[in-house]
């Protein structure tokens, strides 16, 4: 029997199903009974966490709150959020919920740490929400180990970030535009210009556009990295 997992989604829903047919994808089952017992509770009515972040607007922490209840309340052991700037608001939802609350930021820490060892002077490029930016959980993992982060600001990051996510054909629509993406990749290069070591791809929807494959450079791509470890966590009554 695996260890039951909750996904609290919504934030897009997209990036939700991504990461839930992903988590399927790596899954050890080879019949229906092995696969992970998985409830998804896509919370479309979770407010926007970069405007409650940046500009102080209705926080999402009540939705959020909600959420966690609802995975409680079915016994979940595992829990994990589709959208990485809602870890910026895990440390008011980890202590109420029952089991284990997955952390990304954790896991990226690690794998840098597998990939580079010593972390001191890594620049680390952050491709991530304005919200994730500004509320720096990055930062806040990675500087006291030496690495710098570099980002994009200000009229970059609206352009080649924010606009492709939130623009009409953009990628929280399902239904993105050539240009939405060609927008979105184009961050790599730039924070390259910008003295990157490595890339890492930090939003639930940059598996959307980016991967292993077409980032030529050494790249961390979260919510890949998110799914497998969570895939091994749930199979650890096995």
């Amino acid at each position: 029997m695996t260890k039951k997992l909750g996904i609290i989604g919504g934030m897009g829903s997209h990036a939700a199903s991504w990461l839930f047919k992903r988590i399927t994808d790596l899954s050890y089952g080879e019949k229906d009974q092995e696969y992970i017992d998985v409830l998804l509770h896509n919370n479309t009515a979770i407010p926007d966490r970069t405007r409650a972040i940046v500009y102080n607007e209705t926080s999402p922490l009540p939705e959020l709150l909600r959420s966690v209840k609802i995975l409680n309340n079915n016994d979940v052991d595992v829990a994990v959020m589709a959208c990485l700037t809602a870890y910026h608001f895990k440390s008011s939802l980890a202590p109420v919920f029952n089991g284990y609350f997955a952390d990304p930021i954790e896991f990226t820490v690690e794998r840098l740490q597998e990939m580079f060892g010593d972390l001191d002077g890594l620049k680390v490029g952050v491709i991530a929400s304005t919200g994730t930016l500004r509320s720096r959980i990055f930062q806040k993992a990675l500087e006291p180990l030496g690495a710098t982060v570099i980002c994009l600001e200000g009229d970059e990051q609206e352009r080649y970030f924010m606009g492709p996510i939130y623009k009409p054909d953009g990628l929280k629509s399902g239904h993105a535009s050539a240009e939405a993406i060609r927008l979105f990749a184009h961050q790599v290069p730039l924070l390259q210009d910008k003295g990157a070591d490595v890339v890492i791809g930090a939003c639930s929807e940059v598996p959307l556009v980016l991967n292993e494959e077409n980032v030529k450079m050494p790249y961390v791509d979260v919510f890949e990295l998110l799914a497998q470890k969570v895939v091994d966590t749930c199979y650890q009554y096995i």
